[in-house]
């Protein structure tokens, strides 16, 4: 029963976030008022995700301990014991609430199907928008109107099936253009990923491919796995790959390094690759995934109060008051997050499916 309340909650909260993408109002007590304390807990262990810079969490960690603490004991609650660690590998958070070690993490939506019978989902990270939000691969293509990052914060985004400037990829772009893009024609590229990158680098692709041609990259005879973004960039760049997956903002990322000369770093440390035209012209859409749902912050559900709706509803408005803590920022922009909002697992049934994820290593 408290299981359901708990959904219920959380559905009603996220639909205020799914107005826009925006957070959900906590309701603190009134001010000036001393508000009592009806609930207590004897801790709660909060694990950050692997991403997160230990650097920036060690700095920032009791600053984003008190602002919490004090958050619930406005809206009733008081926690005795709060920590805040980041995860050693990508696996340990799911692990980690799992033999009851973290009583909060943020998972992947990978790994989030593997614990969610366990957990309650709180929240979902949010992002940078991204200026197109369009199934259309044409949409994304060209330097005239590009993509650009938004001030909108989001809490999904899209995979990209690009084609690069290849012999061979420019003739799926062009077979993309003219809509008669065929499964044998994508079989016979060679199709690169970056491992480990993100889960939407490899699973997420198969909600484009199993939809158009009912099939997975599992499928592909040519497919293999880089080093990370960097890697795939490289042989994207020296057309030694006709096909890349990459989330639908990395472009951006990397379109001031493409056209630098190949001994010039760019703004961010990036190496430069060589390039006269833009990588909006050079790297094609050929397909767009739906919207997914990012990484999600879930509960332990096992042990109380983490399954109390009240603690729960007291827990997500603390963690929206904490947007404008300059503690909590830090520590989300250093996971690469820009906040949280509200969200449900209704959310996640489009991969949900798919949710033969591994949980990483």
């Amino acid at each position: 029963m408290k299981k359901f309340l708990s959904l219920l909650l959380s559905a009603a909260l996220a639909a205020l976030a799914l107005t826009g993408c925006g957070t959900p109002q906590g309701e603190p007590s009134s001010a000036g008022e001393t508000p009592p304390i009806t609930g207590t807990a004897a801790h709660l262990n909060i694990l950050l995700p692997y991403a997160a810079s230990s650097a920036v969490v060690e700095q920032h960690r009791d600053g984003f301990i008190a602002s919490l603490r004090h958050e619930l004991a406005d809206r009733g609650w008081a926690v005795e014991d709060i920590t805040l660690s980041v995860a050693p590998t990508a696996a340990a958070s799911g692990k980690a609430l799992d033999d009851s070690t973290a009583d909060l993490a943020i998972l992947p939506a990978s790994q989030y199907f593997t614990y969610s019978d366990d957990v309650d989902l709180l929240m979902t990270a949010t992002k940078p928008g991204v200026s197109v939000n369009s199934l259309n691969a044409a949409d994304w293509n060209g330097s005239a109107e590009h993509p650009t990052y938004t001030d909108e914060d989001c809490p999904y985004s899209r995979t990209l099936i690009c084609a690069t400037n290849s012999e061979t990829g420019r003739a799926l772009a062009q077979s993309a253009k003219n809509g008669t893009l065929t499964w044998e024609e994508l079989s016979a590229a060679k199709w690169m990923y970056a491992k480990a990158s993100s889960s939407s680098d490899f699973f997420y692709p198969d909600l484009w491919l199993s939809e158009q041609f009912g099939k997975t990259l599992e499928d592909l005879p040519n497919l293999q796995a880089m080093d990370g973004y960097g890697a795939l960039f490289s042989e994207a760049s020296a057309e030694e790959a006709d096909v890349i997956v990459i989330p639908a903002d990395l472009r951006i990322d990397y379109a001031e390094a493409w056209q630098l000369a190949a001994d010039d770093i760019d703004s961010t440390g990036k190496m430069g690759f060589g390039h006269e035209d833009s990588i909006f012209n050079e790297i094609q859409v050929l397909g767009v995934t739906a919207p997914i749902w990012g990484d999600v912050m879930v509960l332990r559900a096992g042990e109380e109060p983490f399954g109390d709706t009240d603690f729960q509803s007291a827990l997500l408005g603390a963690m929206d008051a904490l947007e404008k803590d300059s503690d909590a920022r830090a520590i989300w922009e250093s996971c690469g997050y820009t906040g949280f909002t509200a969200s449900g697992g209704s959310h996640y049934d489009n991969i949900r499916d798919r949710a033969v994820f591994g949980t990483g290593d």
